[in-house]
């Protein structure tokens, strides 16, 4: 499963590490807006599972539906 961005924002924290498991709802990343206020937002697990790979780092910046991690599902 791929976890995409839903909006265009700067990585600004990777709240996870390759091999973690995650509870479904769970903030894997922390983004921030690039509207003027510079909103902050988190990029959630969309159901529970392992993180296989980090697709991002911290500064990148990302376009609404771009990669940012691929998880497994929960065994």
């Amino acid at each position: 499963m791929i976890i995409r961005a839903e909006w265009p924002g700067y990585v600004v924290d990777v709240l996870v590490s390759p091999g973690q498991e995650v509870e479904e709802d769970e903030a894997l990343l922390l983004l921030e807006g690039t509207d003027s206020d510079h909103t902050p937002f988190y990029s959630n697990a969309s159901e529970s599972g392992k993180v296989l790979k980090i697709l991002v780092e911290e500064g990148d910046y990302v376009e609404e539906d771009d990669e940012l991690l691929e998880m497994a599902d929960s065994d």
